[in-house]
């Protein structure tokens, strides 16, 4: 321990000497470039003044909560045919496959790396500029806003962060604040979908089978021959909505820290009087558990049963 906690020391004195060395707006982490500005108020103001944010907040409260139970019954349906039925292993559940990295998951070679990097930065992007408007909106300040660099190239996450707790906003507005990613995601993605009625909606399962089709026959992984064949806008438009949809229901399930797990705990701490749930926070932690358990199952399950 006493060797694990020098090694830590030294990396954070290294880490804290090369961002002596960096502009005001770049720092560095655990392998991650971070390029960020601590003036977003006046940023995000200048957005959030303009356009009836404050009702789309709302509506994305009930984005959230329609994206969350489809999530969950998507997740409970393959739960149980995993659990009941001989599923096999596919190479959707190897692990590479997990991390959206070119080059690394098959279903993304690189030929298609400036696409997905693309459609990572909209998707990051858009969802934590709604939590950020939504702060400034229930006046809560932002202490950063940024975009996280894995390696300094692949943009893994935006991030807002508030200066400040949440726990003084009152709970409708905090509800509005944790769907506003989860409902831009959304909104994002059905643009993609009108998009794809512009360049043709068959362009949709031309490039679905192009990525993820050879899941289902003895075809092999897409290469760059593949990538090419489908044009620069069916790419971009491809995986920007697969990102955003992918993201908006990931991020809307109950469990803790996505913005589902925390908008459940708000509503459990609504509802817990009325129900009559006396310790809210035990249901919260046990209903986060348990869905993070079904969903490790679903990866997991068909290749260790």
């Amino acid at each position: 321990m006493e060797a694990f906690e020098r090694a830590k020391r030294g990396f954070e004195a290294v880490e804290s000497r090369v961002n002596d060395r960096l502009p005001g707006c770049l720092k560095v982490g655990f392998l991650t470039l971070y390029l960020y500005s601590d003036r977003g108020n006046g940023v995000v103001d200048a957005v959030a003044d303009r356009g009836p944010w404050r009702r789309w907040h709302d509506v994305g409260v009930a984005i959230l909560a329609v994206v969350m139970a489809s999530g969950l019954a998507a997740v409970g349906w393959v739960a149980v045919a995993v659990a009941t039925r001989d599923v096999e292993a596919t190479a959707a559940n190897q692990a590479n496959n997990v991390l959206a990295i070119p080059g690394v998951n098959d279903f993304m070679p690189l030929a298609a790396t400036g696409y997905v990097v693309l459609a990572l930065l909209v998707a990051t992007v858009v969802h934590e500029g709604g939590h950020a408007i939504g702060f400034r909106i229930e006046g809560v300040d932002l202490d950063e806003l940024g975009v996280a660099l894995l390696f300094g190239v692949l943009p893994i996450a935006a991030y807002a962060k508030p200066a400040e707790s949440l726990d003084a906003v009152p709970a409708r507005g905090r509800l509005r604040v944790f769907a506003a990613g989860v409902a831009n995601n959304v909104a994002v993605t059905a643009l993609v979908g009108v998009g794809f009625l512009v360049v043709g909606v068959g362009a949709v399962t031309d490039a679905y089978l192009a990525y993820f089709g050879w899941l289902y026959t003895t075809a092999a992984a897409p290469t760059a021959a593949d990538v090419a064949g489908l044009g620069v806008a069916v790419n971009a438009l491809f995986w920007t909505g697969f990102l955003n949809a992918n993201l908006a229901v990931l991020n809307a399930l109950p469990i803790w820290p996505f913005d589902g797990g925390k908008a459940t705990r708000v509503v459990l701490e609504l509802a817990g009087d009325a129900v009559g749930i006396r310790d809210t926070r035990a249901v919260w932690v046990a209903a986060s558990a348990l869905t993070a358990g079904i969903v490790a199952f679903v990866v997991v399950g068909p290749t260790v049963l």
